[in-house]
Parts: structure tokens; C-alpha cells; sequence
């Protein structure tokens, strides 16, 4: 059976006045109906880009250079607008990571989820429901996200919700079309430590009871471990380690998984000091040759400066791109 989604050696190129930024470069992901998949790297490295690319909302001059990303089987690339209206929001639906750019303040929360709603119907062909049918189904939402009082939020404007209100809000209208694959694009960035914990649970719940196929973007390595099955690691607009995600997390291969791992700190254990990534992510308008990582990897030789590494299998479930892991 082929993947819900497949993501084959796909190029993205931005121009700028310095020459085209080259921000991925060569994607080979795939994700089977009912999977969680996390995406990992520093800032910059090119997860959102991604992550917009799969819901056909990249940035505005970006310019697909190579390879297709498959949805159903479909070329997203290849998708008019009209054929969009059926799938962005409908199929695959995106949790964005600051609820206040993305509600709109001037209507309540009850008219936006009824203006989703009734969106979702005219895209599947559906007849447009009433307004009391929208607000019926508008307080079934919220209260799947575990929002108290659902009427009252209804009524409200995004400026009288708290913070993880707002975020769970959002949640809501990513559901509102009953998609089969949901975009999280840093869900708990804006939140405080408490909240966080409250609303990865919350999605963690909804992809058990609604059997989700959900993509995490992340760089907080403590989410993609609490809500993904598997992990992808990008740097630099490349895919450098992927894997069942307690595998990586126990047993990272790049050396550059293994220093956003040394970064993190531990509650338990010893004292020690946190060591980083030294150095920068390089410019993608005239990124490194050979292994984008070389110039800021301490296991670096001459073959990372003039040869990009290939996938290498260390098991059934661990891939690496590096000259130099340890596949034993």
C-alpha cells in the first residue's frame, strides 16, 4: 500500500538578490496512514518551509527545483487552486504556533470555527449548514479540545482567551474538516512550561481516539519524544538522521543529533555542563560542499568536505547520513 504521504527528493529554492537560497535539497520522507512523525533541527534549518510545503503554502518566490511531494498518491506541485480547496483544510489541516497571527481579533470565536465549518462543506460538495447546525458543531469542536464551558468561549473574542486557550482554539480549527493528516508547526512554542504539558497531552489523546496521522515540527526534542513514533533530524535543509523516535533519542548516529541531544538538560543525574553545536548554520544561498555539517562537525575529514553522504541503514528502523557513523 503506498504511504498517505511521500515526500521524494524534493528541492526548494528561495531567490534573493544574492542568488537563490537552496533551503532543502533533497527530501526523501514518507509517512503511512495512523504514523507520528517528528521533525527536529536548529532554526533556519528548514522544517517549516517544509511543513508549508506539504499544505501548498511555502513562501510566495519559492520555486520547487527537483523532486514532488505525494499526497494520496497525488503531485501537490501539480495541484490548481481550485483542486486545493478540496484538500488544504479538508485533507491536511496545520496547527500554527502563535494563535493571535492566525485569529482573527475583529470575530468571535464562534463565527470563525462557523466560517471554517461552513468552508470545509461547500469544499466536499457538501450543502452549507445552518447557523445553528455550525454553532452545534462549533461547540463539539471546543469541547473535543477540552475547553470548558463552550459557549461561553464561542462568544468570546482571541483577545479574552488566555494563551493555551488561543493554542487549543486553533487546535479546534485545524479539525474542523476532519483532515487525515495534521500539520503541527511548533503547537507549543508560545506557551508557558505548564501549559506546554497540558497541550501536548491534549494532542497526544487526539491522535489515539481520532487515529491521526500527524507531522510535528519541532526544536523542542521533549515534544517530538512525548507525542511522535518516529523522528526525522534536519539540518541545514537536509534530512541527516531519521528513526523510531526512542531509538534516535537512545542512540543518536549524526554528530549533529548527538550535540542538540548534548544541549538538552537533565532534571535527574549528575551536574555537567551543557556543550551545544558550536558554531552557526551556514548560509543556504552558498552552503558547504561535500556534508553541509563539515565545517561545524569535530569528526569532520576530507571526504565530508567534497562527498555528500548517503543514507546508510544502521537497522530496520535507523537511517544516517554520515561518512563516519558508527553503524555497529
Amino acid at each position: 500500500m503506498s504511504p498517505l504521504l511521500a515526500i521524494e527528493d524534493y528541492h526548494l529554492a528561495i531567490p534573493t538578490f544574492d542568488g537563490p537560497a537552496r533551503v532543502l535539497d533533497g527530501i526523501d520522507l514518507a509517512l503511512d496512514e495512523g504514523e507520528t512523525l517528528g521533525i527536529v533541527g536548529e532554526s533556519g534549518c528548514g522544517k517549516t518551509v517544509l511543513a508549508r510545503s506539504i499544505l501548498g503554502i511555502g513562501p510566495g518566490r519559492a520555486r520547487r527545483t527537483g523532486g514532488r511531494i505525494l499526497f494520496e498518491g497525488r503531485d501537490v506541485g501539480a495541484l490548481s487552486e481550485r483542486d486545493w480547496r478540496g484538500v488544504r483544510g479538508v485533507k491536511i489541516s496545520m496547527i500554527f504556533q502563535d494563535p493571535m497571527t492566525y485569529l482573527n481579533p475583529l470575530f468571535t470565536i464562534g463565527r470563525q470555527l462557523g466560517d471554517a465549518i461552513a468552508a470545509h462543506a461547500r469544499a466536499q460538495g457538501a450543502t452549507k449548514p445552518g447557523r445553528a447546525e455550525r454553532r452545534a458543531r462549533a461547540a463539539e469542536l471546543l469541547a473535543q479540545v477540552a475547553l470548558r464551558e463552550p459557549e461561553r468561549v464561542l462568544d468570546s473574542y482571541p483577545h479574552q482567551l488566555s494563551g493555551g486557550m488561543r493554542q487549543r482554539v486553533l487546535i479546534a480549527l485545524a479539525l474542523s474538516g476532519k483532515p487525515r493528516l495534521l500539520i503541527a508547526d511548533e503547537p507549543t512554542t508560545a506557551l508557558d512550561v505548564t501549559v506546554q504539558a497540558q497541550v501536548l497531552r491534549l494532542l497526544r489523546d487526539l491522535v489515539e481516539t481520532l487515529r491521526l496521522t500527524v507531522v510535528m515540527i519541532s526544536h523542542d526534542v521533549g515534544a517530538i519524544a512525548a507525542l511522535t513514533e518516529r523522528v526525522a533530524v534536519m539540518y541545514a535543509g537536509n534530512v541527516v538522521e531519521e528513526g523510531a523516535t526512542a531509538r534516535v533519542l537512545a542512540r543518536p548516529l549524526h554528530p549533529y543529533t548527538r550535540g542538540l541531544l548534548a544541549a538538552l538538560p537533565e532534571i535527574d543525574g549528575e551536574i555537567r555542563r551543557l556543550t551545544g553545536v558550536p558554531g552557526t548554520i551556514p548560509s543556504l544561498i552558498d552552503p558547504p560542499s561535500g556534508c553541509r555539517f563539515h565545517p561545524r562537525c569535530p569528526r569532520a575529514t576530507a571526504i565530508c568536505t567534497t562527498e555528500r553522504p548517503a543514507m546508510r541503514r544502521a537497522d530496520p528502523v535507523h537511517t544516517v547520513a554520515c561518512h563516519h557513523a558508527d553503524l555497529a
